[in-house]
């Protein structure tokens, strides 16, 4: 730890085992492209702060006591991303299941939109749990997590579709100047 206020206030709120994750969190979101006021933001801590904890990881890399990798990039690319609302979303196709990012379903065309939803809603049109999916999760181990992923998924396609469809629907209504009748004096 360093010395100095900066060093003693954040090891006040920071327990000493936590420390290191903040500097590695700080490390990946960084690297991931947010700003140190990004990044100090959702910690919690200043901005200084933050470049302090990328630094000091960043050190303890080139010294060759931790390594950068994959798995902790990735873990810190999800929890950022789920915190912004850009959830992990899981669907069903004709051959398997896969995993899309909420912001994908955004960029997706509206044909294959269309055909996980389809696909997705006829896995759970076939569920003989379906009815169940509605009601509370239990607490510990969900035997429907998945049903209940691909239940959000067809929701959240449903409700990307409507939007375009409407902002569609918006564009192609004339403008009430237009539809107005036109009053001449003769």
């Amino acid at each position: 730890m360093s010395g100095g206020a900066e060093g003693k206030q954040l090891t006040e709120k920071i327990d000493e085992d936590a420390y290191v994750y903040f500097e590695e969190a700080c490390y990946y979101l960084v690297k991931k492209g947010l700003t140190f006021a990004q990044v100090a933001k959702n910690l919690e801590v200043s901005e200084p702060e933050a470049n302090r904890l990328f630094r000091r990881f960043e050190a303890r890399i080139a010294s060759g006591k931790v390594a950068e990798n994959e798995v902790d990039k990735t873990l810190w690319e999800d929890v950022y991303n789920d915190s912004i609302g850009n959830e992990k979303i899981t669907f069903a196709r004709d051959d398997g299941f896969y995993h899309c990012r909420r912001s994908d379903l955004d960029n997706m065309d509206s044909p294959a939109l269309m055909a996980i939803f389809e696909s997705s809603k006829k896995f759970l049109d076939f569920d003989m749990y379906r009815r169940y999916l509605d009601s509370k999760p239990p607490v510990g181990y969900d035997p429907m997590a998945m049903q209940r992923q691909i239940k959000r998924a067809v929701e959240l396609i449903e409700q990307v579709l409507k939007n375009r469809w409407e902002a569609e629907e918006s564009t192609q209504r004339p403008s009430p100047s237009e539809t107005a009748p036109s009053h001449r004096e003769n």
